[in-house]
C-alpha cells in the first residue's frame, strides 16, 4: 500500500519529532551520568578522608585496622595514597600537582 504526499508528509514530520526526542533524552542521560560521576566523586573524596581520621585515630591509640572489604573488591587505591600521608596527622602530601588529594578526582571524571 502505497502512501499519498500528505500520508508521508505526516509520517515524516512524526518521524523527525521522535528522532528530535531521542537526542533530547540521550542529552539529558548524559548530563545526569555526569552529575552521577561527580556526587560519586565527591562521596569517594569523603570516604578517604573519613579513613584517614580513622586510621590517623587508630594509630595514635595503638590500635591495629583491618583494611576495608569493599576497598579490596573496587581495587580501591588508598594503600598507594597511604604512602604519601602524613604520618601525624594522615593528611595527604602534595604530589607536585598543587593538588594534596592527588588525582583521585581527575581519574573518577574521566571513568
Amino acid at each position: 500500500m502505497a502512501l499519498s504526499k500528505d500520508q508521508e508528509e505526516i509520517y515524516k514530520k512524526a518521524m523527525e519529532a521522535a528522532k528530535k526526542e531521542l537526542d533530547s533524552v540521550d542529552e539529558k542521560m548524559q548530563e545526569e551520568i555526569q552529575k552521577a560521576r561527580q556526587r560519586l566523586a565527591e562521596l569517594q573524596d569523603s570516604k578517604k578522608q573519613l579513613r584517614q581520621v580513622y586510621e590517623g585515630t587508630a594509630q595514635l591509640l595503638g590500635v591495629e585496622v583491618e583494611p576495608e572489604e569493599d576497598e579490596q573488591e573496587l581495587g580501591g587505591s588508598e594503600e598507594a595514597d597511604e604512602d604519601n600521608a602524613d604520618p601525624k596527622t594522615g593528611k595527604q602530601e602534595s604530589k607536585g600537582d598543587g593538588n594534596p588529594e592527588g588525582s583521585d578526582a581527575s581519574q573518577a571524571h574521566s571513568a
